[in-house]
């Protein structure tokens, strides 16, 4: 029924809709909400009956927008109202809790947040360590209350926008507490839109002062417009605050760091399947490279033990080194790590998975309040260390108190050397710049394990299955793609892979600045790797055009004809690229399969042979050379070239094959047999043997050979 209703509304038809949001809110036992949907039908009939009555009004227009955006709101809070009624669940049950006794006013928790601070001034005073552990449970609880207050709302009154807005600037509101209600009204705002919660964002992205605050409103503004464009767009207030952005270079170069961070959250999942079925299990093959005792970077000792060994390492190493570049680059690689650790109590509670890290919060509090730890311990790095989210730094603490004495007292000891275990990001030239990109990576590795690993994830759309491209949103696509940003996320996604993403990009770069050949090059890759090899050929011409007669665009124009078919463009780019290149035995090789391909035999065998001169290991050439010489009818000397091929200590089974295509075209026939029999020993099967067989149907006929002829040979050959 909700999306008949909102296609009512996108059709403009305000009584049907009016009736239907009605007649869906008849079996809510919500009287605010039926009065609501009441005054707004009247408003519209008597809108209707003035019409009607031809008097003018020149506040109209601004009233049926008004009565617009209320039809889209009544309908959505209907829904959600309806949706969570009856549902089950953590979401549902905290929306249930708070619908039977509500909860404290934005005024009240922030006089609660007051008292917590001033009990734990007076512990301070008295040292009473009892208090100070009740200061720092109010305060969670408030905290938590006043998360889950925001996450299961409906749409705010001006009253509510207004106290939530006081709370957000209140002296009593810490970092944390302001991220935290940050992080619950972009969660609220993915499910239910509310203008004033989105209106909150930009004022807190605006006008506060913490980077932890700021960036976390950022990132839920650009995922509010992501997923409620289209309700964005009917509050042109809203969407001219977003066009504001364009002329902010802080505002762009903060949401084109959050873009690369969520794209980078795509390879997230590649990671920790890299890790679960390549690096573990290889570790674990091998006692001595589990063992932190073992020397294993003593190769010659884990040879003398087992020549496999040092194999496993090297691959180890080398996807550690992998590891480390994605690291660098701002991937989340601690996923595996930490997501068996997400099991504790603490994560239990929503709230706390996008709460700061600190060791005040009561879980933590009692377990170290009197373990004191170095700072170069490992606990000590962790918990300082930029490389870790704030939820894994919890989930690293909470685990310790599982761990023997010994073990615990060793992880909060100065570790011995002066080089630490972590080496964190290296130091930007702008380290207020980079200090902001931690916090974002930090937040969106943070809500990446809340939707993945939360016992209650089921509950909620996991936003990290979309492709979260910011640049194909209307209200983002001008913030996104501001300038020199273009070309930067378009060649982000060319590096990762990403080529039909990159070609859209590089199609709209090509428009704007047509005479970069670079732009066609990458444009024409892209459309390569995507097959789409006649679009491909457009945009290499283009660069070709622009920088003529370049290697690398003839190189990859000639593949592309190839790949397409047109063989004897291909021979042509290819032949001009040895122009250049005379002896490139890669293009030789494609020179002579076009020209063979185009059935141009002799000149085809001209550049074979060359490839053979030059080749060290001539064989690919040598079977060209055989297969041209068949095809021309030379069969003498393709026997010659194929004699060659099958004196090698481990022939092909393909080139028993062949030769003794050769002898069947001859008329040989029990040399042909002798020649396919060795052939068929050396397939997986005999089905797949007759398959090879008959692939060259073609082939034989053209020799002259009928296909009766080919097909009894086919009979024989499957005869034991």
């Amino acid at each position: 029924m909700h999306k008949e209703i909102i296609q009512l509304l996108n059709e403009k038809r305000l009584k049907e809709a009016f009736t239907q949001i009605k007649e869906t809110a008849a079996t809510l036992n919500n009287w605010e909400l039926k009065s609501q949907i009441e005054t707004q039908q009247t408003t519209y009939e008597y809108m209707l009956q003035y019409m009607a009555m031809g008097t003018q009004d020149p506040q109209r227009e601004a009233i049926y927008n008004q009565l617009l955006c209320k039809g889209y709101e009544l309908a959505d809070k209907t829904y959600f109202l309806k949706e969570w009624d009856k549902a089950y669940g953590y979401f549902a049950d905290t929306f249930r809790k708070f619908a039977q006794t509500p909860p404290h006013s934005f005024k009240e928790l922030d006089f609660m947040l007051e008292a917590a601070k001033r009990t734990f001034d007076m512990s301070q005073v008295n040292k009473e360590e009892a208090q100070r552990i009740h200061s720092y449970t109010l305060h969670e609880h408030t905290i938590d209350e006043l998360f889950n207050k925001i996450w299961v709302s409906t749409q705010w009154s001006e009253e509510d926008y207004q106290e939530a807005r006081e709370l957000l600037f209140s002296p009593s509101m810490a970092a944390n507490d302001k991220a935290v209600m940050i992080s619950a009204v972009t969660l609220n705002l993915l499910q239910l839109f509310d203008s004033r919660k989105f209106l909150l964002l930009l004022i807190a992205y605006q006008q506060t002062k913490e980077p932890t605050v700021t960036q976390r409103a950022l990132t839920g503004i650009a995922l509010a417009a992501y997923f409620q464009a289209d309700r964005i767009n009917l509050y042109p207030e809203l969407v001219s605050a977003l066009k504001l952005m364009e002329d902010d270079p802080a505002a762009l170069k903060q949401l084109h760091d959050i873009q690369i961070i969520f794209l980078l959250s795509r390879e997230t999942e590649k990671i920790d399947k890299k890790m679960k079925e390549e690096i573990i299990p290889q570790m674990m093959r091998n006692p001595n490279l589990r063992n932190p005792e073992s020397k294993v970077i003593e190769i010659e000792d884990i040879e003398d033990l087992n020549p496999e060994w040092q194999k496993d390492l090297e691959q180890i190493n080398s996807h550690i080194r992998e590891l480390g570049e994605l690291q660098l680059e701002g991937a989340d690689t601690y996923m595996t790590a930490f997501s068996q650790l997400k099991t504790f109590p603490f994560f239990q509670e929503a709230a706390h998975w996008f709460y700061l890290f600190s060791m005040k919060v009561p879980d933590l509090y009692q377990i170290y309040k009197d373990k004191a730890f170095d700072e170069k311990s490992l606990l000590g790095m962790v918990v300082n260390s930029q490389m870790f989210c704030d939820s894994d730094k919890y989930s690293f603490c909470l685990a310790m108190q599982s761990l023997p004495a010994d073990q615990q007292t060793f992880m909060r000891s100065k570790l011995n050397g002066e080089d630490s275990i972590f080496n964190d990001l290296k130091i930007s030239e702008n380290p207020t710049e980079q200090k902001i990109n931690y916090i974002q990576r930090q937040y969106i590795h943070n809500l990446y394990r809340f939707y993945k690993l939360w016992k209650f994830k089921q509950e909620m759309q996991d936003i990290f299955r979309e492709k979260l491209d910011f640049w194909n949103n209307p209200l983002l696509r001008p913030l996104i793609l501001k300038g020199t940003y273009h070309g930067q996320i378009a060649d982000y996604l060319f590096s990762k892979g990403y080529m039909q993403e990159a070609a859209e990009l590089y199609e709209s770069l090509a428009q704007q600045n047509p005479a970069n050949a670079e732009t066609w090059q990458k444009l024409g890759f892209a459309y390569q790797k995507s097959k789409l090899y006649d679009k491909a050929v457009k945009a290499y011409l283009q660069a070709d055009t622009i920088n003529p007669n370049h290697l690398w665009t003839l190189k990859h124009l000639a593949q592309c004809h190839k790949l397409s078919g047109d063989y004897s463009q291909a021979a042509f780019c290819f032949q001009k690229v040895l122009e250049f290149d005379p002896d490139n035995l890669h293009i030789l090789m494609q020179t002579g399969q076009c020209l063979a391909a185009l059935k141009n035999y002799p000149e085809a065998i001209k550049v074979f042979y060359k490839v053979e001169f030059l080749e060290t290991h001539p064989e690919k050439a040598r079977r060209a050379i055989g297969w041209c010489y068949f095809m021309s009818g030379k069969y003498e000397e393709a026997i010659r070239m194929y004699d060659k091929l099958l004196a090698l200590e481990n022939p092909q089974a393909n080139d028993w094959l062949n030769s003794g295509h050769v002898y069947l075209a001859m008329g040989n026939i029990p040399q042909a047999l002798t020649h396919y029999r060795k052939a068929e020993t050396a397939c997986k099967s005999d089905e797949e043997f007759i398959s090879q067989f008959l692939a060259d149907k073609d082939a034989l006929t053209a020799q002259g050979l009928s296909e009766s002829q080919v097909y009894l040979m086919a009979d024989i050959l499957r005869q034991k």
